[in-house]
């Protein structure tokens, strides 16, 4: 029974959700419930169809032109200038991406050690202390990366990362059964409303509902999932593609996992965290870890804390696995290198422990709350992701690359929605996204 679930859910699109319900969204989302309870779980629902509908036909296009690159396709069939425009604006939003997943990480193992970032009345010696600290699990852990990636190959990263999501998954679903007796509540916060702005008390700085909204978008509609699904699925393919049982897999992993996912986070922020007096000033992995406090039973509540930091783990561990592997594709697909996730590719090899340690050696210097480090960069995605939802809609509507599988009416529909959707919040609320990361 297992066996045939996991095997159901096994391959490139697992990956993909596992990526996507990392610390990005885990950050998103719980942050989104403990600022504002359950009033934004309306996104979840409105962005499934095109998360699903958009990475599924992107991926066709690697499906069906498994020996040429997404950039490859970009430079051949819209034009060079906009490959490298989306490359140059890849490569560094993805490092500090890299960077944000690391400290995250980094973060949730000092928390499991008993180390917690230092606040202001912290002696100059315990602040040393754990940046010292810090500085050295970061390269320990990009270490042991370089090893999981370079030690198995692409068959082997797929079943890791698809364990990873369905472990992510039955965590945060045994969470979210605590709350359910808000059960009103929670079916409330599927009427679209946007709640007001969250003043943080004693600070100058505001809890944004609209900076929420954008950062669930972008944690959904990432440009590294448009952009990197192609070259998985290329590397993935066995004989003839099967772009319908590819379709049911994407239903599955994006829309029934990563879905409920994200209402899970969401409710069990908004259950254990929002009611907390201090729930506004909420920002470090630390607080967030009280997040289980209420789903064991009294006197195992320490459990809770414990049990959130290790999954917010494996969360940026999943997100970053997904940043390195699409980076070393693009790279190499941008040089005109040979871009296969195989053993023998040594460039392949060399930029992946590149792409590791980099953000690894790095991170530990970028002075911002880990979570928040995260929350910023998945709406710097909401930002790019609308010149990559045109870039998948000119690739998918050309006969010469789909043949007769070329985009019909309705996945044009549903892609045309995202753009909009995308666009609109751009225009429209990314002043207010701005206002909340300036102060």
């Amino acid at each position: 029974m297992l066996q045939r679930v996991f095997s159901n859910l096994l391959g490139p699109a697992a990956v993909m959700a596992a990526g996507t319900m990392g610390a990005g969204a885990a950050a998103s989302l719980i942050l989104t419930g403990a600022w504002f309870r359950y009033e934004l779980l309306w996104v979840i629902p409105l962005i499934l169809p095109i998360f699903v509908l958009s990475v599924d036909s992107a991926s066709r296009v690697g499906l069906l032109n498994p020996r040429t690159g997404m950039f490859s396709q970009i430079r051949q069939h819209i034009h060079p200038t906009v490959a490298w425009l989306i490359f140059a604006i890849n490569v560094p939003v993805h490092l500090l991406i890299g960077m944000g997943q690391m400290s995250v990480l980094t973060s949730a193992l000092m928390s499991l050690l008993g180390f917690y970032p230092p606040e202001a009345a912290a002696t100059a010696d315990y602040a040393a202390s754990y940046h010292y600290w810090e500085i050295g699990l970061s390269v320990a852990a990009g270490g042991a990366i370089v090893w999981l990636l370079t030690s198995g190959g692409y068959q082997r990263m797929q079943r890791v990362m698809t364990g990873l999501m369905i472990v992510m998954f039955i965590g945060f679903f045994i969470v979210a059964l605590t709350g359910l007796q808000e059960i009103s509540a929670i079916v409330a916060g599927f009427v679209p409303s946007i709640p007001e702005d969250l003043a943080v008390p004693g600070q100058q700085a505001v809890r944004s509902s609209s900076g929420s909204i954008i950062a669930i978008v972008g944690s959904a509609l990432a440009p590294a999932a448009l952009l990197g699904i192609p070259y998985m699925c290329a590397d993935n393919l066995r004989g003839k593609p099967d772009l319908p049982a590819e379709l049911r897999k994407s239903v599955l992993n994006l829309g029934v996992v990563f879905g409920g996912y994200s209402v899970f986070v969401i409710i069990a922020g908004g259950y254990a965290l929002y009611p907390l007096d201090n729930h506004a000033a909420i920002d470090t992995v630390h607080e967030a870890g009280k997040v289980l406090v209420n789903a064991f039973p009294e006197g195992l509540g320490f459990l809770g804390p414990i049990i959130f930091t290790t999954g917010l783990l494996i969360a940026a561990l999943t997100t970053f696995v997904v940043v390195v592997q699409v980076m070393c594709y693009f790279c190499l697909d941008m040089l005109g290198l040979d871009w296969r996730d195989a053993q023998e590719n040594k460039s392949f090899r060399r930029l992946l422990v590149l792409w590791i340690l980099l953000p690894a050696i790095l991170a530990p210097f970028w002075s911002f709350p880990a979570l928040l480090k995260v929350l910023l960069l998945m709406g710097f995605n909401a930002i790019v992701i609308p010149l990559v939802l045109v870039i998948v809609l000119i690739l998918v509507n050309k006969r010469a690359l789909m043949g007769e599988y070329k985009a019909s009416l309705g996945r044009n529909m549903v892609l045309l929605a995202g753009l909009v959707l995308s666009g609109w919040l751009v225009v429209e609320k990314l002043p207010d996204y701005v206002q909340m990361i300036t102060g």
